[in-house]
């Protein structure tokens, strides 16, 4: 399965392909998304918690200098994730991981690779960053619906009245 992402004992998977470098540490981040109102007559904002953002999941690989360098690896890795659909849209991918699967997220989007080196040798640390992919149906899926409820109130006369299922 080409859109399957998976990462254990140092190797990183995108299908079938191994993703250059060695698996150096996860990180898989949750916040809370606040409503910040500016309070009148006084200094500073209120702050009202509205629910939980999109998770973020952050892998960082080193690519050493061996058969291939550091920079052909870095340069096969940017092609492996840009790539798909003419570099136009990034594709959604399914995560294997227990750490990952731990916090909740099972699916994610490629949103970013940053890269490193220094002078003391030849490799680049290369750092993954995706974010959680819930669409919108799910969320929709996920709130509270709504009942119609009709309520008679005489002849002809009768009324929706909206209520929040619980």
């Amino acid at each position: 399965m080409d859109g399957m992402l998976t990462f254990s004992h140092g190797e990183v998977r995108l299908g079938s392909k191994l993703v250059p470098g060695i698996l150096k540490s996860l990180n898989v981040r949750g916040a809370v998304v606040f409503d910040e109102a500016e309070r009148d007559g006084l200094s500073g904002k209120t702050k009202t918690p509205k629910g939980w953002d999109d998770s973020a999941v952050t892998l960082t690989v080193e690519l050493l200098t061996d058969d291939t360098t550091c920079y052909d690896k870095l340069a096969a890795l940017d092609a492996l994730f840009r790539g798909h659909d003419n570099g136009a849209n990034p594709r959604v991918l399914d995560v294997a991981n227990a750490h990952v699967s731990a916090r909740g997220v099972e699916r994610v989007v490629f949103a970013g690779l940053d890269s490193s080196e220094t002078d003391q040798d030849d490799v680049i640390l290369a750092t993954l960053r995706f974010t959680e992919h819930r669409p919108p149906i799910i969320r929709a899926e996920r709130r509270v619906g709504k009942t119609v409820v009709k309520v008679g109130i005489g002849p002809g006369l009768d009324v929706s009245i909206g209520e929040r299922a619980r």
